[in-house]
């Protein structure tokens, strides 16, 4: 599920008051990459993948460019 759609299904629960799984939050949540963990290490593991991510476009962009 991605961000945007997450993000407008919980919108709609709370606006309206909706009655939702936990199972549902949870996938909810984590596709809006929000975690309910107090640790620091689960961010920082995130963002670093995240890094990965766009350093691999990064490259693929510059070399289908030559």
């Amino acid at each position: 599920m991605k961000y945007e759609q997450a993000k407008a299904q919980l919108k709609h629960a709370l606006k309206h008051q909706k009655t939702i799984s936990i199972t549902k939050l949870n996938t909810l949540l984590q596709s809006m990459n929000i975690s309910l963990e107090p640790s620091e290490s689960v961010e920082v593991k995130y963002l670093k993948n995240e890094i990965k991510k766009l350093r691999k476009q990064l490259k693929r962009g510059n070399e289908s460019e030559h």
